[in-house]
């Protein structure tokens, strides 16, 4: 298999790779192949190998909102966010391959005083990922300035989507099974910069240990309430197991506090906090982050 996928891309295929080193978290056993595209053609040749031969693969952006377990993954990583990250700025748009960093498009457009991504400056992730988990925070989604994306099916097929045929909701979207973006044409004209929301995205630093190695927020926010404020009322808060620690700065946070931490660590946190939260407040935490691979 490694053999046909290095013709295909040229390279850029390793073996027996260990997921912790491309995890924000960095946690996680080794994947069986992680390959690293190049371009669009590539992505599409790698889809159609995959489903040929019915192995099954997975898609990596930056490796945030992700852990992958101790007993690895038995299949074929694509990782996006190291070489299909190219952008076009058109003169009400913006164009970006699915792999480009979403914060630091966000960042470059606000500069540059383009208007509408002002949301996504402390955003970890990919515009891929963006699409699919319909990023967002302070107001803003990734709904409100998409207008289209091109996607490859899990047979192979590439095809174009508007931004009305996704039915966004929550901190998701409905992209086909095992779709992967492989670019979106965002909303992104010239005009006054929405400096309260710009302000507050780059102050998430003062609030969030986003700095530190962690994946993001572990749960989606309830409607009415605040996942945190939940988790900190279960007096979590600096709870540890094993290297993995429930963030003292925001109890929405588990960190890897000295490069130690197991995933098993990790998810033992995880379902903590939802035993916890479910016994004091009765609400059920959904978790925003995905599980991958073998125990």
């Amino acid at each position: 298999m490694s053999r046909d996928l290095r013709r295909i891309t040229r390279g850029g295929v390793k073996e027996n790779e260990p997921m912790s080193a491309h995890t924000t978290l960095g946690v996680g056993g080794a994947a069986r192949i992680l390959i690293t595209p190049a371009s669009t053609g590539q992505v599409v040749k790698i889809v159609r190998y995959a489903h040929r031969n019915a192995i099954p693969y997975f898609v990596l952006g930056k490796g945030s909102n992700l852990i992958v377990r101790d007993g690895g993954y038995d299949g074929l990583v694509i990782s996006m966010g190291a070489r299909m990250c190219r952008v076009r700025v058109n003169k009400l748009t913006v164009f970006a391959e699915g792999g480009a960093s979403f914060a630091r498009l966000a960042r470059t457009m606000t500069k540059q005083g383009r208007t509408g991504l002002e949301f996504g400056v402390g955003i970890p992730g990919t515009v891929g990922g963006a699409v699919k988990m319909n990023a967002g925070a302070f107001g803003g989604e990734i709904k409100d300035v998409l207008r289209r994306v091109r996607l490859v099916e899990r047979e192979g097929n590439v095809t174009v989507l508007k931004a009305d045929q996704l039915e966004f909701g929550y901190r998701r979207s409905h992209l086909p099974q095992d779709s992967i973006v492989l670019s979106a044409t965002l909303n992104c004209a010239p005009g006054p910069v929405r400096q309260e929301v710009y302000q507050r995205s780059i102050r998430r630093k003062e609030t969030q240990p986003i700095w530190e190695r962690c994946f993001g927020s572990t749960f989606v926010n309830p409607p009415g309430d605040f996942a945190a404020r939940m988790i900190e009322g279960c007096g979590l808060k600096g709870h540890r197991r094993g290297g993995a620690m429930i963030s003292d700065m925001h109890a929405n946070f588990i960190i890897n506090v000295d490069g130690k931490a197991r995933a098993s660590d990790v998810e033992g946190l995880i379902g903590l906090m939802k035993r916890e939260v479910k016994k004091k407040y009765g609400v059920a935490l959904k978790t925003e982050v995905i599980v991958l691979g073998h125990k």
